[in-house]
């Protein structure tokens, strides 16, 4: 009896370990799919910058948003609700 007792704790402690083990252990792609649903829900906190042909900046945004690339630009929501969409060398920063 009292090993029984002893094999079904050793077994409850294994069984908790395995739980948070595998809690931290994400892999890659579920630490990706966290983060886009966190994107899709409340936006990251970004920097945008566009910047000119020279490597200059033109503009430059920052807030939470939710960032789409369709072809060949950026599209986001900027803190005025506008839609804004740019083309062209654009640099998008998660901070």
């Amino acid at each position: 009896m009292k090993m029984n007792l002893t094999r079904l704790r050793i077994l409850a402690i294994c069984f908790c370990m395995l739980v948070l083990t595998s809690l931290v252990a994400c892999t890659e792609g579920q630490r990706k799919d966290l983060k886009h649903f966190k994107s899709d829900v409340i936006g990251l906190k970004r920097r945008i910058t566009l910047f000119d042909n020279n490597g200059k900046p033109i503009k430059t945004w920052e807030g939470r948003f939710k960032v789409e690339v369709i072809g060949g630009f950026a599209s986001f929501i900027d803190d005025n609700g506008k839609d804004v969409k740019v083309s062209g060398t654009v640099v998008i920063e998660e901070f």
